[in-house]
This record gives C-alpha cells, structure tokens and sequence, in this order.
C-alpha cells in the first residue's frame, strides 16, 4: 500500500502532467502543481503552465468546429468557424455568445477571405462585319464573323483562310451559320404564271431553305401575280424548283421574290360570300347538327290518294331523315304504284310482299351516297320498313289504304286524314258498367293517332251516361260528377251523338264504358291526326 502512495506522489511530481480546471474556476489552484506541469480546462480549452512557482495562461486550444454560413440567432463559442459573403471567420472571444455578425474584431476573426475576381478571358468572338473576298478570316478568339452581303446571315469563320468565293468556302465547311436573316431569295428567271405543274427558277445562293419547304414567288413589280408550291432547294446548282398548286394572275416574269407561306386549308371561307362558296351544302347541313336540331320538321311531303286508281302522290317538300341525321329532300311530286318497288317515278312503291287488304304507311327515302336519289316505299310496318339497297334515310309521312284492287280515297289536310263517307266501326247494344276495349277497323295500326269519331249512343233508362276514351286513361265510371260523352235525356230510347277526339293506341283501340247495362253505342270514324312522329 505505501508503494502504491509513493508511485501516485511520483506521478504527480512528473514534468507534462495536467491538472484538469473544473469549469467553475477561472485559473488553475495555486496552491497546486510543480513547475514543469500544465493545467487544461476541457469545457473552455484554455491551458496554464506552471513556472516559477504559478501558473501562467497560455491561451485557449481546441479545433475548430465547422458551423456552415453564419446564423445571427446560433451560439458561438472559441474554436467555431462560420462563413459570411464568401469569407470564412473564427470565434475569438472566450466568452460564448450570439448576435455578433462578422466582421467584429472582438468576436471574430479571419480565417479565409474571399479571392479577388479573376481576369477577364479572351473575346470569343469579333464584331461582325460585311463578308468580303480576299480577306484573312481566323477561327479562334476571337472568331471572325461575318454578314453575307446578299442574305444577311450570320456566319462564324471555323476553319481560317483566305478568302475566295463565299459558296465554295461555305460548301468546304469553313464557316457556321449561326442566325438566319428574314431575306428571302429573288431570281431573274422568267418564266409564266401557271398552276399546276413544275417551275424553276435560277436563284442567288446561300439562302438557309431545306427541301420541303412552301414558297410563293411573286412579281416585284406587280405582287397580285403569284405562283406558290412546295419546293426543292439546290444551294450548288442555286436553283428553286417548285411544283406550282396554287395561283393567280397571268402573263410573264422575270422579277420573282421569294416568300415562305403556310400550307392552304382545303377550302378556305370568304365572310362576304355567307357560305356561298360551299360545294357540298347539304354536307355541311350534316356537319352543323341540324337535322337534330330540326328533328321534327316538315314541310310539304303531302299524300294525295284521289280513290279508284292503283295509285298515289306524294308532294314535293324536305324533313329531317327518322334519325336526324341528314335531311331528305324531294324536289319534285312523285307519283307512284302499287307494284314492287322500283326507283322512278310512275313506278311501284311495295317494300315486299304483295298487296293485302288494308293500311300501307307511306315512307320518303333517300340514298345518301352517289347522287343521293329521294323516291318512296309503302310498308305494313309503321316503323321498319325493308328498304331498297342503298336507302339508309327514311321518314314517315302517313298512310294509304289499298281495298284489295285500289288505293280508296283519302283527304289530307294538314296532318288530319279524313274520310269522305262515313265508316261504323262500332255498333254494339250491350255495352255496361265494365270498362270495355274496341278496336277501330278504319283507324291505321302500329302508330299512335288521335281519332275524328261520331259517338252514337241510347238507352231505354233515363239519365244513363257513356265514355268513350283513350285505353290507357284511369278507368272512372261515367256519371254527372265525373264527367262522360253523353247523357240519355229521354225515356223513349231517342239518343245522343257526340263529336269527340280520341286518342288510339298502336293496335287502335279506344275504351268505352256505360254507367247502366244494355246500353246502345255505336261509333263512326270520320278520320285521324296523324302526328308523324315515326
């Protein structure tokens, strides 16, 4: 144990041992130490040597701490190195702290400033001048540059040379086109104004076209004559060759400039021409959407059936094709048979099939391709009719009634249908309290029709009322509070007759109902507003 006390008191008698400062003194204690020793403060750095019996400071040692560019608000301590406007600056000042910005002598100081800028390199490039045969032009720096006289373009000499002729020295990759000139080219050559076909023209060089490009050659002297194209550019040969598809004016020149021009529209339009200049209007009709926007219109496209013969007319008029997708227009009246169909007027009109007795609707069609021919077809079908080949457009236009020999006669006016004579298409002595159905044999099936009716109608009770209307109304039974078509006044059976409109379904039917049994009805058609809508 006393061997170990004496190594300790040995070691701490060494020259080059430390003391360690605590943090809380602001020198080593004096009453410490032997000459040759050092005392080190780690939190601080500072380091004391002891001579003659005290310790002296030495100064502070530590490394440096890299902080990045300097932040006003961030604590700096000895040691500490932040960057400021490109020169780097160390803290100097034992005491740490913050909020003084660099150049502050008493916190900071230099570490390593900012070099100075260096000298300026050599000019790339001379000012450009005027090309000009005969001149020693040089490639680097500076490079010359040079205006061509004629084009304006900008070049830079590449490869150094004397001067000779600009396009072989150009063609020989002596110089760089650096900026094209908005200078066009111009030739001499004359030659006539004419579209189309192939022109070409002697022209000066050095203008920066490709092949490819659209030009219009026009006379100086009077610019109103023109030829343009697409064109072929031979810097060597210094020709243009243009293929002409487009011109105006005539004569002959010999003055042309060249201008670069945009590829024409297909058909451009002119304001004060109103869309005259159209050459498929119907087309552009289509191309508008009006046919969906005139969806239901009509005019004229009228049925005239006289009776007695095996044949009818339909006026001439114009309607939007079933679909809307294109309007069908029938220039002149067509008059047309009961035969199979077959284009023309004065022909057959039957879809398919052969003639039966009853109704036929009557159909304009047209033919949208070749010369888009317009004629017509009478089908069984209100809605689908076979069509002859190449007819897609179709549209209704109402009905004809063939008696197994001839077409009867109908009278049209307006939308209405009307017969001439009178047709009892009901004629019953049992109708009662139940809502009954009955089928009109002179009103055309597969549409939707409002019927012209005569209503005829008796019974041997007094005060008995009758409906007769549309099947699909709600079914109410015919009395004074709801309403009916008709009344028996009389005890004597003497009856009434009412002059209705009634709206049929596809099959033709109408409903009827009596508030007593054993009530008498019969019901004449007089005709039909057809609405036209299929």
């Amino acid at each position: 144990m006393i061997g170990d006390v004496s190594n300790l008191i040995a070691a701490l008698n060494t020259s080059g041992f430390f003391w360690f400062v605590d943090a809380s003194l602001a020198a080593p204690d004096p009453s410490l130490g032997s000459d040759g020793q050092y005392a080190l403060q780690p939190t601080t750095g500072k380091m004391w040597f002891h001579s003659a019996g005290a310790w002296s400071y030495l100064g502070i040692y530590r490394g440096f701490s890299f902080r990045g560019v300097y932040d006003n608000a961030a604590t700096y301590s000895v040691g500490d190195v932040q960057t400021t406007a490109g020169t780097s600056y160390v803290w100097i000042n034992p005491a740490p702290g913050s909020g003084h910005p660099a150049p502050d002598a008493t916190y900071w100081q230099v570490l390593a400033s900012k070099g100075d800028k260096g000298d300026t390199g050599a000019v790339p490039w001379s000012s450009a001048t005027a090309w000009a045969t005969g001149t020693n032009y040089v490639a680097a720096p500076p490079a010359s540059i040079v205006v061509h006289p004629i084009n304006k373009n900008l070049y830079q000499c590449i490869v150094p040379h004397l001067s000779g002729n600009f396009a072989t020295d150009l063609a020989a990759g002596k110089w760089l086109l650096l900026a094209q000139s908005a200078t066009e080219a111009t030739s001499a050559t004359a030659l006539a104004i004419g579209s189309p076909g192939t022109k070409v023209f002697s022209a000066v060089t050095g203008f920066a076209y490709q092949n490819g490009v659209r030009l219009r050659a026009s006379s100086n002297a009077s610019p109103t004559n023109w030829m343009e194209g697409v064109c072929l550019y031979d810097s060597v040969a210094q020709i243009i060759t243009m293929t002409v598809d487009k011109a105006n004016g005539v004569g002959t020149f010999g003055d042309w400039n060249f201008n670069r021009v945009g590829q024409p529209g297909a058909g451009d339009l002119t304001s004060s021409l109103n869309l005259a200049e159209l050459t498929n209007k119907p087309a552009a009709v289509v191309n508008l959407g009006i046919p969906g926007l005139l969806r239901g219109y009509q005019s004229g496209l009228k049925i005239s059936a006289p009776g007695g013969v095996a044949n009818f007319t339909l006026t001439a008029g114009v309607v939007a094709d079933r679909n809307a997708t294109d309007m069908i227009t029938l220039a002149a009246a067509l008059n047309k048979t009961s035969g199979a169909w077959a284009a023309g007027n004065g022909l057959g009109c039957l879809d398919t099939g052969a003639m039966t007795v009853g109704f036929y609707h009557v159909f304009v069609i047209r033919n949208p391709t070749g010369s888009g021919s317009v004629d017509a077809v009478i089908s069984r079908s209100a809605t689908a009719p076979t069509l002859p080949g190449g007819y897609t457009l179709f549209r209704r236009r109402g009905v004809v009634y063939w008696n197994g020999t001839v077409f009867s006669q109908l009278l049209v006016r307006g939308n209405e249908f009307i017969w001439p004579g009178v047709s009892i298409d009901v004629n019953v002595t049992n109708l009662g309290t139940a809502l009954t159905t009955y089928s009109l044999a002179s009103i055309p099936t597969g549409i939707q029709v409002q019927a012209i009716l005569t209503v005829i109608g008796w019974s041997a009770t007094q005060n008995v009322q009758w409906w007769v209307h549309d099947v699909a109304m709600v079914d109410t039974a015919p009395n004074f509070s709801n309403g009916a078509t008709a009344t028996e006044v009389t005890n004597a059976a003497m009856g009434n007759f009412s002059e209705i409109r009634v709206w049929t379904d596809t099959n033709a039917n109408v409903a009827a109902r009596a508030s007593a049994a054993s009530t008498v009805l019969r019901i004449a058609t007089r005709g039909w507003f057809d609405p036209l809508e299929v």
